[in-house]
């Protein structure tokens, strides 16, 4: 009797184990994808549509690929470039950025 609960003992053991692997590998993905809100970020613009509009399109036709991503927060819209781990990754970036937006800043969370 005491052989089998060893056995099953383990046999748990060895699903939690899976499990935390998954979930790990989940979070490491996610970390990447950007999906926590802990993240650094940039904007560019905060003020009426129309001027959140000019300025997005003006960065999409510039060189740059991070991530664009316009927010609404009454009465006011907010352009949102990048996420960035840490501060460090965010002033790298922002040294480009003002190259050709001079009124951007860094977000931090």
């Amino acid at each position: 009797m005491l052989m089998s609960s060893i056995g099953i003992a383990q046999q748990s053991n060895q699903v939690e184990e899976n499990k935390i692997e998954s979930l790990i590998s989940k979070k490491i993905s996610m970390d990447k994808e950007g999906k926590f809100k802990d993240r650094y970020t940039i904007q560019l613009f905060y003020g009426e549509i129309e001027g959140a509009r000019k300025i997005e399109s003006q960065y999409k036709a510039s060189t740059m690929t991070w991530e664009s991503n316009l927010e609404y927060e009454a009465p006011n819209f907010k352009l949102w470039i990048g996420s960035y781990r840490d501060k460090l990754e965010a002033e790298r970036a922002l040294i480009v950025i003002k190259e050709e937006f001079p009124n951007a800043f860094i977000l931090k969370p």
